[in-house]
C-alpha cells in the first residue's frame, strides 16, 4: 500500500532524500556483513514482563526468527496489506513482529501497553486489523481477556497471537511460530514480491490522543529511514555503535529515535521496558551503550539523585531528549560531570525532526534552549541536505497565516520535507485541515526566530496551551524549565487558570522529593534570583505525588486544568 503520490516519490528519490532500500534491506545487509555479531538483547527483567529467560540474539539468529515468524503469519492467513495490531512491551519479539510483518508485506500497528478497550477498539476499527499480537497479563491487567472480548465484537479480527507465557484455547502462540523449523529451507527468492517496498506502509502509529481520539499515522520505509538519518547525525551514531532502547517501540521516539537508527548503523539494540532504574544502570554498565534516549523529567531527576554517579560506570557518550525545553543546568551538568552530550530533539509522530546537537550548538545553554533554523534558504548550516532530507520550515501568524521573518515574534511552526507523513489514516478531513495549500503541515507548536543571523528557533509551547495573562503570552514550557531548576523540585508542569481581571493566571504543579515540602514563596524567590520577569511567576501552587502522563509520557495538561476546575484555590 503506497500512501505517497508518485510525483513526490520521484522528486524525493531524484534528490537523494529517499531511495530504493527498505528497513528490511538494511537489516539483512548487516546480517550478511556481521552474522555472528549480537543484534537484539532482551531486558534483564524479561521474566517479570512476559515470562521466560532473557534472550540475546545474533544477527543470524534474528534473521532466522524473522523468516520463521513471517512464514507463520502466512500460515495463519495474514496477507499483503493486512494490518497486525501489536501490543507488546520492549522485548525482542516486539522487533521481530515488525520485520516479519514487512517480510510478507503486512503492516504493523503498535500500541502502548497502557492502552485499554477504548484505545485498542478504536485502533482495531480504524485499521480493520486481521490479527493482534499481545501478552497474557501485564502489570496485573488481563490483555488477553481484552483482546478476546474485542475478537467477539469485530468479525474482521481473525487471529490472536500470544507472546510470552500462557496457554489458551483458540489462541496461536508466538513462541510456536518462532520455533518451527523451515524444512526444506526456503528458496532465497521466497519473499521476493511479498515484502513491502520502500514506499509502502511499514507502520501505522498513533498520536497520543490527549485531547481527542487517537489518529493513525501511516509511515513508509523511506519515511523512517529519513528520520533515522536525522537521529544518527544529531547523535553522531556511527556504524556498529550500540543503542539502548529506553522508549516503547511504538512511535516516533521508539521507532525513529531508536529502532530504525539501530538498523541503519548495524550495532546492538539493547531493549529496556521503561522504567526500571536497577535494570537501567546494569545495562548501561555492562552492554557498552553508546547512545540512549530519555525524557527530560527523568534526566533532571537522575541529575539530582545520588545514583547519578553510576552513569560514570557506563560508556555512554550521547543521550537524546526533548519535545519540551531542556533545563540548561541539566545539559551543562551531564557535559561537565560525565562528558555526556545531551542532544535536544523536537519531533512529532507526524514527522517534524528538529535537533540541536553539540556539532551545531557546542554551548550547553544554547543547546537546551534553541534549535537550528532548518529549512530556511537564508540560513546556512553545517549539515548536508541529504541528512535533513529537504526540510522546509516556516513560522506563520496563527491568525492570518502570514509568514513571520523578524526575530522575537511568536508564530506557528509549519513544516514539510522527506520526514513528514502524508496524512492521517482514513481521516481525509483532518488531513486537509492539517496541511495548507502550499503543502506545509501546521504543527500547532509555537516558535520564534532568534539570533543575530536569524538562524535559531525558540520553542514557546503548544498554541492551545499558551497562557495569556493580561495580554502577555506566557509559555508553560518556559515556566516549567525555570521552576524545575530549583533543587527542591523533581518535576513541574504549568497551566493557565481563569481570572476575571487578567484573563488567566499561572498555576504550577510540582513533584518534590519524599519528605520534602516547598512553598509558592520559595519558588517566587528562586525565580527572582534568576532574573525572571515577574509576569511569568506562578501565582498558584499545587504539590502532587506524580504528574498525570499519557502513554507516550507527555504531561496531560487537560487533566491538570480539570483538577483546578474542581478544586478551590488555597490562600497562598
Amino acid at each position: 500500500m503506497i500512501p505517497v503520490p508518485r510525483g513526490k516519490i520521484d522528486e524525493y528519490t531524484q534528490k537523494g532524500w529517499w531511495g530504493n532500500t527498505t528497513v528490511l534491506d538494511l537489516f539483512f545487509e548487516t546480517v550478511r556483513k556481521r552474522p555472528d555479531a549480537e543484534a537484539l538483547v532482551d531486558p534483564l527483567n524479561r521474566a517479570d514482563l512476559i515470562g521466560g529467560k532473557a534472550k540475546r540474539l545474533t544477527y543470524r539468529e534474528t534473521a532466522t526468527r524473522v523468516d520463521r515468524l513471517a512464514l507463520g503469519f502466512e500460515r495463519l492467513g495474514i496477507q499483503k496489506d493486512d494490518v497486525i495490531l501489536v501490543q507488546l512491551p520492549n522485548v525482542v519479539e516486539s522487533v521481530l513482529v515488525f520485520f516479519a510483518a514487512a517480510r510478507i508485506g503486512a503492516i504493523s500497528s503498535p500500541l502502548s501497553m497502557m492502552a485499554r478497550s477504548r484505545e485498542v477498539g478504536h485502533a482495531l476499527e480504524a485499521t480493520q486489523a486481521k490479527a493482534v499480537v499481545t501478552v497474557g497479563k501485564f502489570n496485573g491487567f488481563d490483555h488477553l481477556g481484552l483482546m478476546a472480548g474485542l475478537k467477539e465484537r469485530f468479525d474482521f479480527l481473525k487471529q490472536i497471537i500470544l507472546a510470552g507465557e500462557g496457554r489458551e484455547q483458540g489462541v496461536s502462540r508466538l513462541e510456536t511460530l518462532l520455533s518451527h523449523n523451515i524444512d526444506p529451507p526456503l528458496p532465497v527468492t521466497y519473499f521476493d514480491g511479498k515484502a513491502s517496498g520502500p514506499n509502502e506502509i511499514f507502520t501505522i502509529c498513533w498520536t497520543s490522543g490527549t485531547e481527542a481520539e487517537p489518529k493513525g499515522v501511516p509511515r513508509t520505509h523511506n519515511h523512517w529511514i529519513a528520520i533515522a538519518r536525522v537521529t544518527a547525525e544529531g547523535c553522531r551514531v556511527k556504524e556498529g555503535d550500540n543503542i539502548h532502547g529506553t522508549f516503547p517501540v511504538i512511535n516516533m521516539a521508539g521507532i525513529g529515535g531508536l529502532m530504525v537508527p539501530w538498523v541503519l548503523t548495524g550495532g546492538k539494540f539493547v531493549l529496556h521496558h521503561p522504567f526500571d532504574i536497577g535494570v537501567f544502570f546494569k545495562q548501561m554498565a555492562t552492554e557498552n551503550i553508546y547512545y540512549t534516549l530519555m525524557p527530560p523529567a527523568l534526566l533532571d531527576t537522575l541529575a539530582k539523585s545520588p545514583k547519578a554517579c553510576a552513569i560514570q560506570e557506563s560508556n555512554v557518550k550521547v543521550i537524546a531528549s526533548g519535545s519540551v525545553p531542556l533545563s540548561p543546568w541539566m545539559v551543562k551538568y551531564y557535559q561537565e560531570t560525565f562528558n555526556i552530550s545531551i542532544v535536544n530533539f523536537f519531533a512529532s509522530n507526524e514527522g517534524i525532526a528538529l535537533f540541536s546537537g553539540p556539532g551545531l550548538f557546542p554551548d550547553p545553554d544554547d543547546r537546551a534552549r534553541y534549535f537550528p533554523r532548518f529549512g530556511c534558504k537564508e540560513v546556512s548550516l553545517d549539515i548536508s541536505d541529504r541528512v535533513i532530507g529537504g526540510m522546509d520550515s516556516a513560522i506563520v501568524d496563527v491568525m492570518t497565516g502570514e509568514e513571520i521573518t523578524e526575530t522575537g515574534v511568536v508564530g506557528e511552526l509549519c513544516f514539510k520535507g522527506s520526514t513528514m507523513f502524508e496524512g492521517y489514516w482514513q481521516q481525509r478531513a483532518l488531513t486537509e485541515k492539517a496541511f495548507d495549500a502550499r503543502g506545509y503541515y501546521h504543527s500547532g507548536d509555537l516558535f520564534s526566530i532568534q539570533g543575530e543571523g536569524r538562524d535559531k528557533l525558540l520553542f514557546h509551547g503548544r498554541f492551545k496551551d499558551l497562557i495569556i495573562r493580561g495580554g502577555q503570552n506566557i509559555s508553560p514550557e518556559e515556566v516549567e524549565t525555570l521552576v524545575v531548576g530549583h533543587p527542591g523540585i523533581v518535576e513541574a508542569a504549568a497551566v493557565g487558570y481563569p481570572d476575571p481581571r487578567l484573563g488567566e493566571r499561572t498555576c504550577v504543579f510540582v513533584v518534590v522529593p519524599p519528605g520534602r515540602t516547598i512553598t509558592l514563596e520559595e519558588i517566587v524567590l528562586y525565580l527572582g534570583e534568576q532574573g525572571v520577569a515577574k509576569y511569568k511567576y506562578p501565582e498558584r501552587l499545587e504539590v502532587l505525588e506524580q504528574l498525570p502522563r499519557s502513554a507516550l509520557n507527555k504531561v496531560l495538561r487537560r487533566k491538570l486544568r480539570d483538577m483546578l476546575n474542581h478544586k478551590p484555590a488555597k490562600e497562598q
